[in-house]
């Protein structure tokens, strides 16, 4: 009876031990398909044909251990199934190995074979959110100077200037950020603080405008025929609550006294003043404000109060969530000197949202405060000098507005 049982047994046996040979080598077969992957992908993402995409893979691939005798590349190309399945960014890769029987063979007559495959791209991994973010290429982009103080909670600033002086801080200015990312250099010579383990980013990469698609709503017809000007001890609402129907002043809006809330969509041809004992806020719903035909917000001063909110997400749920500030890219020209946004003398203003310059740049002057939970700031250049102060965060989740990623190293990532 033993003598009858024993081919049984080995082979029961050397199946047991086979199977687990097996995983191993389908372990060092994933190893060599996720090398090869990501070879690939980098060879894809600099632009090489796909012979050399091929020839990237198979040296990555021997290096890692791949044997010809026994293993087979079935597939080096874009993605033929998964989450990925045609997409030209990805590279998957798949190989078969021929596994080896011994004492099974006593059992069955085994051919048995493994598949693995992987899916890998490249791309640069995020290192945080930036909230103040800016465009200009040259010169410099983000300055703090005088005894501005600059306080930026939970986010990153970040400047696609090339220059040596990309962001500067200088002077009794003070600059407080968790970390900061630009293309050119840093010119610092006092008063930069960053959160414990920021080693700072320069000659990074280029953060894309995040709102280039936002397009100018229609001037629609001129409620406000002319300059709107508001000097008394009372009040007055602007705008009709919507963001379909914009509420349109073909002018200035200057508020010297009492108090304005703005209501929904509100477009201004013009300036956007406040100053003396003017209090400026929103409706419950929000606002956004958009300045055309080079309308800026020409001087926050004097003793003026403004509390502006931007539209949430649980208010509306178009282009205009999360929007606060947005100026006309088409119609205004890029500013020089002091002929920029400005928020000056001492008027304290608090925005919720996104402000949004893409060709002129905002400065922050003088006695200047500013006090924000939620604040995104998009110019073409950003400035904060005299004695103006900003603390803003960037909690900005339930307000619509979608974190700006700032990129990190340049890296191939294994996908699947």
């Amino acid at each position: 009876m033993f003598a009858l049982m024993l081919p049984i047994i080995f082979g029961i046996i050397g199946l047991g031990v086979e199977v687990g040979m097996w995983f191993k080598d389908r372990r060092e077969l994933q190893t060599i398909a996720d090398a090869a992957a990501v070879s690939a992908a980098i060879e894809n993402a600099y632009g090489a044909t796909q012979a050399e995409i091929e020839a990237a893979a198979q040296m990555e691939a021997t290096t890692n251990g791949f044997d010809a005798t026994t293993d087979d590349i079935t597939y080096i190309g874009v993605p033929t199934q998964g989450a990925f399945n045609g997409q030209a960014g990805y590279i998957e890769v798949i190989i078969s190995r021929q596994l080896e029987t011994i004492l099974s063979q006593v059992f069955s007559s085994l051919d048995p074979t493994t598949t693995v495959r992987a899916v890998a791209s490249t791309g640069n991994a995020s290192s945080g959110e930036a909230c103040v973010l800016a465009l200009d290429t040259t010169g410099a982009a983000v300055t703090v100077s005088g005894n501005g103080a600059v306080t930026l909670t939970n986010c990153q600033v970040a400047s696609n200037s090339t220059a040596d002086d990309a962001l500067s801080v200088s002077g009794s200015g003070g600059l407080d950020v968790d970390c900061y990312s630009v293309v050119g250099n840093v010119d610092v010579s006092a008063g930069l603080t960053t959160a414990a383990g920021c080693a700072g980013a320069t000659g990074a990469t280029a953060i894309a405008d995040p709102y280039a698609d936002l397009e100018d709503p229609d001037d629609g017809n001129c409620d406000e025929p002319g300059n709107f000007e508001w000097n008394s001890v009372g009040s007055t609402t602007i705008g009709n609550g919507s963001w379909n129907d914009p509420y349109v002043i073909c002018g200035d809006f200057w508020a010297k006294k009492g108090t304005v809330t703005f209501n929904g969509l509100v477009v201004i041809k013009g300036d956007f003043k406040a100053n003396a004992t003017a209090t400026i806020d929103s409706a419950a719903n929000g606002t956004t404000v958009v300045l055309k035909d080079g309308g800026q917000i020409n001087n926050i001063n004097g003793g003026a109060d403004v509390t502006l909110t931007a539209p949430s997400s649980e208010a509306i749920a178009d282009e205009w969530q999360g929007i606060l500030f947005y100026q006309d890219r088409d119609t205004s020209p890029a500013c020089t000197g002091n002929n920029c946004n400005t928020l000056n003398g001492n008027g304290s203003t608090m925005f919720e949202g996104v402000v949004y310059f893409p060709n002129q740049e905002l400065d922050t002057l003088g006695g200047n405060s500013s006090t924000s939970a939620c604040l995104q700031i998009v110019a073409l250049r950003v400035g904060f000098s005299g004695n103006g102060a900003m603390n803003a965060d960037n909690d900005c989740l339930d307000a619509g507005v979608d974190p700006i990623e700032v990129p990190g190293p340049y890296t191939s990532l294994l996908v699947e």
